[in-house]
């Protein structure tokens, strides 16, 4: 049974401003207007089952337009389906409506999408492992004025609480908040407190612990203020990371705690770059693992060395907080955050650890105990359902037997009755006398600078210069990214011939850490034509990404990634083919076809996904055993009609199916940009002021002809002016065999003719024309004198040859000499360093560098220079070989000898404790000493050596212990090389959950000289014995009051620094496991 009451919307009295009305009392930063589910209907949440009536899942999906507030009549665990709430507004989650111990969401990710006006108050999201696929507890993309308030986030397998916009160039999120909230152990080996980026993000009063990466990642306008972050892995506050995206960051007031997993602990703000600002105001961090609570305001020197931000001086206009200094916030989020209205273990247990400075990242949540039990409660009578139980009612003068005056305001302050109640509910989640209304702020908040859009260059944008490239089967291949770093993208993508197993997948992953390779491909494609992508391509969201011409009857393969759920539209006209393509990481991209008849003009769009690899193309002509059309067309002329476009005629060949036309505004650059099944054409996209030039080619199944004559036209509006002439043509340096010539711009332009002439009295011909008013005439003869003028063309026609310039060219040179002499300089497992001697004659020098594992090399470079430092290389390749040439104006030498140079090996890995033991698992933690990609994990038992497995990260968990077994272990760091030598050794010998056991880490722990403080080995010992006395008598508050007695006594000692926080985290672990286990019982 469940209850739904829809009634008029409230209207607020003409005295009350809404729109700057907080969404409730204490509701602060860029989403504290939220109005949610204000004056609509209430839901009632009856059921825990996962769908249908009266579930938490229906709540949300059945939302429509009417504002609505859910309430919970039940308590405890809910496990929901993944639940995608898209495109819904005005909705409140009161989870301090649940009668016990309140609500935990399990099972999978909430998503809100295109969403507004949400506001989320105490719920805790706790996904929890699982086996067939990684989410977010709690995603948020494209929503505005969202506040989440005094909410729990955790062990989910991907971010455990993201906020996105999917296009950074137009992000739509913004007017957010979350106050007084944990974001806490996110789980491996994806531990990632999450991504909060674009755009306008408050973000005060939280907790982040225990996640290895991203504390949070930020992007976009973001107000950090008094928080804590405590024991990340690798990433505390990352700003920006390797993003071109622009960043405006304030970091106020917060506390910053390393713990037993911290890696590079003296730093706070990580991972920066040029495009992010930050303002760094009395903050503090705790970076020396003692223990205590002893942090300092560090200043800038938070902020990462090798990856700064860009630091400002003065504070980013954002919507004001109530801030604190950090050690009072310190004790406020603690005391409060979370949904701390019933704290249940989990959230006591984290909160503890942040005290201590214990705990560490986790990899399930059965290693810290699981999803604890909570106590039901009654709902409280509610006659009318209006969400106002009975009682509250008759105290306030409320009828409740009339759902209708849930939305009538009686104190006049602009909420409604309903909203009086759940605030009342939520009082004492704020600390004593802790403001209920946001400071005042005039505004209005500061607004990202408008980047000047830069001047184009046209010889890379005019749609007439943009080149395509060309392949086999392929003609005029063009990219299209509209992402923000399309042009970029764009250019790595490229046509490849032959495919087979070993090839790099993707055009931006061929070095780094990120390489992936084709592992299995279907025999037919092997040694096909294929385009190659770049995966950030992925974030293109334009219909004509990638666009071609076909030169012969093809099979076009889609290669589309498998994890995706969706095909993109384009996609589906195309067949399925049941074959898949897989790389190594592993991803298999499922296989998609279609047929196209030759000169088939091919256009495909974006990806469809932002997150997973972009698809590839792969290219089977079906009919390459014929044969294809042998003579090429014939007498192709041209003229500009009278309506400005261009018409074409040939004469046509018998063999020919249709017809390519190419066509450029430069001799050299002819491009696909048409077909005509007849032997003539009208090409209307011409535009004023250009000169273009065309060549025709025939089709038939089999493939193309050779082409026709080349013609050249010019399309002029003759009622206009034509441009001025061209002044100030000057010679900037005449070489061997080329001059290079300059002249100052002409307005109103469309590009330049270039004229040269052997006599100055010669006849000038037109060699060239560009868009610059810059270029080099090259293929000149040494030691001759060449003039030359320039033109300028308009869409008035061509201006007056400009004066004539002359230039003698140099004396004839000769290719210089191999080089010789290339050594290795400085190696690491980063950059490579290579030297060799000069050769005369050399204007510069080419770099070719090809991995031990690659068969071909590639041009890595180009320097005038005789050194090169090498910062593209791997660790996850065995070594590289270089080789070098000298190039001047004749040309480019053989390559000189070749230069092997091995990848160092790891750096031994350090510092190897263990950070977790219970009956059935051991968790290691260890600092890297760099150069490696994964870590090995070894263990000995019974005189047994064996891997047990690896970790990227620096934290593993053997779960294949079993309790009373010495267990012994070391790691070594591997790279493509080889593996480093062995770690430090530790052992640990797990056990059962009982006083006995946790007598026997003291003695261990004593043997093994890592705890040798007898006073405090005593005084723990003894406190034992009382426990085991207690529990021979079956005493169980005696047995638990002295449990947490042993922790304080451990604490006392922990604080004192005799006993080590590892050892410390161990006990501590073992003694909440039993008293768990006694509560339970």
């Amino acid at each position: 049974m469940f209850c739904l009451i829809i009634f008029p919307l409230f209207s607020t009295p003409a005295k009350a401003d809404n729109s700057k009305l907080p969404a409730f009392p204490g509701a602060e930063g860029f989403g504290y207007a939220s109005v949610g589910g204000r004056g609509g209907e209430v839901y009632h949440v009856t059921s825990h089952e996962l769908t249908g009536p009266g579930t938490f899942h229906d709540a949300l999906m059945t939302a429509g337009d009417v504002p609505r507030t859910i309430v919970f009549d039940i308590s405890g665990e809910i496990t929901i389906p993944k639940t995608v709430v898209n495109n819904k507004s005005n909705i409140t989650i009161a989870g301090q409506t649940a009668p016990g111990d309140g609500i935990t969401i399990r099972g999978n990710t909430l998503r809100f999408i295109n969403s507004h006006d949400i506001i989320i108050r105490f719920v805790r999201f706790r996904m929890g492992a699982q086996t067939d696929f990684n989410d977010d507890a709690m995603y948020i993309e494209d929503s505005q004025n969202v506040i989440i308030d005094h909410c729990t986030f955790s062990w989910a397998t991907d971010e455990v609480l993201s906020i996105k916009s999917k296009n950074y160039e137009e992000p739509k999120s913004k007017n957010i908040t979350v106050q007084w909230s944990i974001m806490s152990e996110g789980l491996l080996t994806h531990s990632m407190g999450g991504l909060i980026e674009m755009n306008t993000i408050t973000m005060h009063h939280n907790v982040y612990a225990h996640n290895n990466d991203r504390n949070p990642k930020t992007k976009g306008q973001i107000d950090f203020v008094n928080n804590i972050v405590y024991n990340w892995g690798q990433y505390p506050y990352v700003a920006g990371g390797e993003s071109g995206t622009k960043g405006y960051g304030n970091v106020v007031g917060n506390y910053f705690i390393a713990g037993l997993n911290s890696k590079d602990p003296e730093y706070a703000i990580v991972r920066g770059n040029e495009n992010y600002q930050v303002f760094l105001e009395n903050n503090r961090l705790d970076h020396n693992k003692n223990g205590i609570l002893d942090g300092t305001d560090r200043g800038t020197d938070m902020v990462e060395v090798e990856r700064p931000s860009v630091i400002v001086p003065k504070r980013f206009a954002y919507p004001l907080v109530h801030t604190q200094e950090p050690e009072e916030a310190y004790e406020f989020i603690l005391d409060h955050a979370g949904a701390s209205l019933s704290r249940d273990d989990v959230d006591k247990r984290v909160i503890d650890s942040v005290r201590d400075q214990t705990g560490v990242i986790i990899g399930h949540e059965d290693d810290v105990g699981g999803y604890p039990k909570l106590q039901k409660g009654t709902p409280s009578i509610d006659s009318d359902g209006d969400g106002m139980p009975d009682e509250w009612e008759n105290a306030n003068g409320l009828d409740p037997h009339d759902p209708a005056d849930r939305n009538e305001d009686m104190h006049g302050e602009g909420y409604t009755n309903l909203e009086y109640y759940l605030n009342e509910l939520a009082q004492a989640s704020f600390p004593v006398d802790y403001p209920t209304s946001p400071p005042e702020w005039a505004g209005p908040p500061f607004t990202p600078p408008t980047e000047p859009t830069p001047e184009p260059d046209p010889e890379e944008s005019s749609s007439e210069t943009l080149l395509g490239m060309d392949g086999e089967w392929l003609r005029n291949v063009l990219i299209k990214d509209n992402s923000k770093n399309g042009i970029d993208n764009a250019k790595k993508w490229s046509i490849e011939k032959n495919l087979q197993v070993g090839d790099f997948v993707a055009g931006d992953r061929l070095t780094g850490s990120s390489i992936y390779r084709f592992t299995t491909i279907p025999d037919e494609l092997k040694g096909m034509e294929w385009i190659r992508s770049a995966v950030n391509s992925r974030s293109a969201s334009n219909d004509d990404l990638v666009s071609f011409y076909l030169v012969a009857d093809t099979d076009v393969y889609v290669a589309h990634d498998s994890r995706i759920g969706s095909i993109p539209g384009w996609l589906t006209s195309y067949e399925e083919t049941g074959e898949f393509i897989e790389d190594d990481q592993p991803v298999s991209f499922k296989l998609y076809k279609k047929h196209y008849p030759a000169g088939s003009f091919v256009v495909m769009g974006n990806n469809n996904n932002t997150k997973q690899m972009n698809y590839f193309i792969v290219l089977k002509p079906t009919k390459s055993d014929e044969r294809p059309p042998t003579m090429a067309p014939t007498e192709l002329e041209g003229e500009i009609l009278d309506d400005a476009t261009a018409s074409l005629k040939w004469f046509s060949i018998n063999d020919a199916d249709t017809y390519l036309i190419y066509r450029s505004t430069s001799k050299e650059r002819l491009k696909a940009m048409a077909t005509s099944k007849s032997a003539n054409f009208v090409d209307s996209s011409v535009e004023l002021g250009y000169t273009y030039y065309y060549k025709v080619a025939a089709l038939n199944a089999a493939g193309e002809s050779p082409s026709s004559n080349e013609i050249e036209l010019a399309v002029y509006d003759r009622s206009q002016p034509a441009p001025a002439t061209p002044k100030e043509l000057e010679i900037l340096k005449a070489k061997s065999m080329s001059v290079e010539l300059s002249w100052e711009a002409v307005e109103d332009v469309t590009g330049y003719s270039i004229y040269r002439a052997n006599g100055e009295q010669g006849t000038y011909k037109k060699i060239a024309h560009t868009v610059m008013a810059e270029y080099t005439d090259e293929q000149l003869t040494p030691d001759t004198k060449y003039y030359n003028k320039v033109s300028a063309t308009g869409v008035g026609g061509e201006s007056k040859k400009s004066n004539s310039v002359s230039a003698k060219t140099g004396p004839p040179v000769v290719l210089p000499d191999i080089p010789s002499g290339l050594t290795a300089g400085k190696i690491s497992t980063t950059t490579f360093e290579i030297f060799w001697e000069e050769v005369g004659m050399a204007e510069s020098y080419n770099i070719y560098r090809k991995a031990n594992e690659e068969n071909n090399f590639s041009l890595i470079a180009n320097t005038s220079s005789t050194s090169y430092v090498d910062k593209s290389v791997s660790n996850n390749q065995s070594g590289y070989i270089y080789k070098i040439s000298a190039l001047n104006e004749i040309g480019e030498t053989d390559h000189s000898k070749e230069l092997v140079i091995a990848m160092p090996l790891p750096q031994v890995p350090i510092e190897l404790k263990v950070g977790l033991v219970g009956e059935t698992f051991v968790g290691l933690i260890w600092t890297s000493g760099g150069g490696g990609n994964q870590f090995n994990i070894y263990r000995e038992a019974n005189g047994k050596v064996e891997n047990v497995g690896y970790a990227k990260v620096e934290t593993f968990y053997d779960r294949t212990v079993e309790p009373g077994v010495e267990y012994t272990y070391y790691l070594k760091a591997e790279n493509a090389r080889g593996e480093s030598e062995a770690s430090n050794k530790v052992t640990i010998t797990p056990k059962q959950v009982n006083t006995a056991s946790m007598r026997a880490f003291v003695e261990q722990f004593k043997e093994t000289g890592e705890w040798n403080d007898e006073k405090s080995t005593h005084a723990l010992t003894l406190h034992l014995s009382a426990v085991e006395i207690y529990e021979k008598q079956n005493k169980k508050e005696k047995v638990v009051k002295h449990m947490e007695s042993f922790k304080q006594l451990a604490k006392k000692h922990k604080d004192g620094q005799v006993l080590p926080i590892h050892l410390y985290n161990i006990l501590k672990s073992y003694a909440n496991a039993m008293i768990s286990k006694w509560k339970a019982e």
